[in-house]
């Protein structure tokens, strides 16, 4: 959990949990087109100029290409708390270091996560 005082959180630091949370869906064997509507609005919500809290002040965090009502939900509870219950559930599934496994070529989620259920 972020400290009260880094609150609420900038885009970039909500992209990068959107982006985690795309790829640990991917390892979770989610839904493949979730996962990846998930690392689009990643990457729109890190071209955002103005202040993520403003946006979910005004309701407007759907304006935001690829963001639709549930992400919008998911990105203001990540902006005002810096956590979201379902990606503290998806943490608790594998460790940080599957992640940077997803970087290797040619190697898919489905392996990286039978691999980490083998080993």
């Amino acid at each position: 959990m972020t400290p009260e005082a880094d609150l609420p959180l900038p885009a970039s630091a909500v992209a990068l949990l959107l982006t985690e949370w795309g790829r640990r869906l991917l390892l979770a064997g989610d839904n493949p087109y979730r996962a990846r509507a998930f690392l689009h609005a990643a990457e729109a919500v890190a071209l955002v100029a103005r202040p993520l809290v403003e946006l979910a002040d005004a309701g407007r965090l759907r304006d935001i290409p690829g963001v639709g009502s549930a992400i919008a939900a998911i990105i203001e509870t990540l902006v005002r708390t810096g956590t979201h219950p379902t990606l503290d559930g998806l943490r608790a599934l594998a460790p940080a270091g599957l992640l940077e496994l997803l970087t290797l070529p040619g190697l898919r989620p489905e392996r990286i996560a039978r691999m980490h259920r083998d080993l």
